[in-house]
C-alpha cells in the first residue's frame, strides 16, 4: 500500500492518467500549443513516476519480508 490507496488503485491511477494525456494528445493535433505540449508531458511523466513507485514499494515490501524472515 501506500497510503491508503492499494498498489493496483495506484497502477489505475497511472494508467487512466496516461489515457487522458493520449487522448489530449490527439485532440490537439494539428495545433500548436507549447503549454498544452508541456502538460501533456508532466501528465506522462506523473504516470510513470506512479509505475516507478509502485515497483519500489513492492520491491522494499518483499525485502522486508526476507528480513523477518
Amino acid at each position: 500500500m501506500i497510503e491508503k490507496l492499494t498498489y493496483e488503485e495506484v497502477l489505475k491511477i497511472s494508467s487512466e492518467l496516461k489515457n487522458s494525456a493520449e487522448i489530449i494528445h490527439k485532440l490537439m493535433i494539428n495545433k500548436t500549443s507549447d503549454e498544452l505540449q508541456d502538460f501533456i508531458s508532466t501528465v506522462e511523466g506523473y504516470s510513470k513516476y506512479l509505475e516507478t513507485i509502485v515497483e519500489l514499494n513492492k520491491d522494499a515490501d518483499k525485502a522486508i519480508e526476507e528480513l523477518k524472515s
